[in-house]
């Protein structure tokens, strides 16, 4: 199973190298998380950005939620960020399709960071 966390920020102007300097500190974290998979980014040609990080469990994704510096990060979340908005889902189902066959079962191995 899969849970994966969307998310889209809009950082407040003049905060870029505060959001950098804070995305600097917590990347390397949420990597070492047990239970990560994988973190992207894609931006939209209207500038949006959405970002997609995907943990192996909720267990895994509450742990992230709590750890001590990102919580703190939250705290001050207000102070760099205009809005943001964060979704997260689990995995209903998952299946591949390739050359003409599908196949059903668990899909983590397409996503791991090498």
């Amino acid at each position: 199973m899969v849970i994966t966390v969307f998310g889209d920020t809009v950082v407040k102007p003049g905060k870029e190298k505060t959001e950098d300097k804070l995305v600097e500190k917590l990347d390397p974290i949420l990597r070492a998380m047990p239970g990560f998979i994988s973190i992207k980014a894609y931006r939209g040609e209207d500038g949006e950005e959405i970002g997609i990080i995907r943990f192996d469990s909720r267990q895994s994704l509450d742990a992230w939620m709590q750890e001590s510096l990102h919580a703190e990060a939250q705290n001050v979340a207000d102070q760099i960020y205009e809005r943001f908005w964060i979704q997260t889902a689990e995995t209903y189902r998952e299946y591949t399709w390739v050359n003409g066959k599908h196949t059903d079962g668990d899909l983590t191995h397409l996503f791991i960071e090498r």
